[in-house]
């Protein structure tokens, strides 16, 4: 409320009161005119409205000293004059705004820390939550790589196996064709029996038509000879 407004309600209340005193002094009047002409004029039969009267008689006498008297309480001060009054509802009325928007201020405040608060505690949550989601991701694959990592141990250790298994066929294999190769060579193998007059020299020029140191020596290994000396009846191989 502005300055001018306060000093209208001001004037306002002056101009009642000033209404209110004119007022008593034309019932008082009235009531006297009417005491005076009460002995020269006979009173007539008029029906009486008593209601008015008491209303008239509750404003002139209750109501207008009590508004009379909540106006002095609360305005009037002898010692000062109306702008002194003026003043000092206005600073009052300002000393309540300052007050009031103290206040506000002091709630508004109060809500920004707990909105700020709020607004913390809900991005605090969110990173807790992107941590512990990171964390899981972390575990889950770690726990994929884990399982790779057995899956490739597994797998080499399953061809491993298997390459041992065909190298140990392969032996088998290879032993069984030796075997066999060197069956067949000694099926195949030719022998010759010492007869009279026959030497070593002589049995290598039969067969092989060439009595060589050479072929000397191959027929001595194949037959575990340490020498050329052979005797009648021996059999003999010829590889």
């Amino acid at each position: 409320m502005s300055k001018e407004d306060y000093r209208d309600k001001i004037e306002e209340h002056r101009q009642s009161f000033e209404e209110e005193q004119q007022e008593q002094q034309n019932l008082s009047r009235v009531s006297r005119m009417n005491k005076n002409g009460s002995n020269n004029k006979k009173p007539k039969k008029t029906k009486q409205r008593k209601f008015p009267l008491m209303t008239i008689l509750f404003v002139a006498f209750i109501l207008i000293p009590l508004t009379i008297l909540i106006y002095f309480v609360q305005f009037y001060d002898p010692g000062k004059t109306i702008e002194e009054a003026e003043k000092d509802t206005l600073d009052s009325v300002v000393e309540i705004d300052k007050t009031g928007s103290k206040a506000e201020a002091s709630t508004s405040s109060d809500k920004d820390k707990d909105d700020k608060a709020n607004e913390q505690a809900k991005e605090q949550a969110q990173k807790d939550a992107e941590k512990l989601a990171a964390q899981q991701k972390a575990a889950e694959e770690a726990k994929k790589a884990e399982e790779a990592k057995k899956a490739e141990q597994a797998k080499i250790a399953q061809q491993q196996a298997e390459a041992a298994k065909k190298a140990e066929e392969a032996k088998k294999a290879e032993e069984a064709r030796k075997a066999e190769q060197a069956k067949q060579n000694a099926a195949n193998a030719k022998t010759h029996t010492v007869k009279s007059n026959e030497n070593l020299y002589r049995i290598a020029l039969k067969y092989y038509g060439d009595g060589s140191e050479a072929t000397l020596a191959k027929i001595r290994a194949a037959n575990g000879m340490p020498n050329d000396t052979v005797f009648v009846g021996q059999v003999i191989k010829l590889p």
